[in-house]
């Protein structure tokens, strides 16, 4: 047996006659077709941040005037800030007294857990 150097790529014979399959023969993934890659992505994000932009710009110019809808913007802006992100039906259908029972959780053995073990 003669010695196998890295190096040496070894081809099998009739390597040449070998025709590549039939891409239509072939039979199709079952796995679907990767996403296309979304473009408008980078557009989208530029245009929320020039109209966050504008809306803090006109917010500041409000303040700086000292106007009246500066006040009401602030106003209905605090008044949806202070309101819940979970309702408050919630919390009142939640049965908390279990949770704080002395013995909430039970547990009991099965009869051969309770026999003496056999040797």
């Amino acid at each position: 047996m003669s010695e196998m150097r890295r190096d040496e790529i070894i081809y099998e014979e009739g390597w040449r006659e070998v025709q590549p399959p039939d891409e239509e023969a072939a039979p199709l993934d079952e796995t679907p077709p990767p996403e296309p890659v979304r473009r408008s992505a980078p557009l989208l994000i530029s245009i929320q941040l020039v109209l966050c932009l504008i809306a803090a710009l006109v917010l500041f110019i409000l303040k700086a005037m000292d106007s009246e809808a500066y006040r009401a913007i602030m106003t209905a802006y605090k008044t949806q800030m202070a309101r819940p992100v979970i309702a408050q039906e919630f919390f009142d259908a939640m049965d908390v007294s279990r949770l704080l029972q002395e013995n909430a959780v039970t547990v009991s053995a099965s009869p051969d857990e309770l026999s003496p073990r056999q040797s």
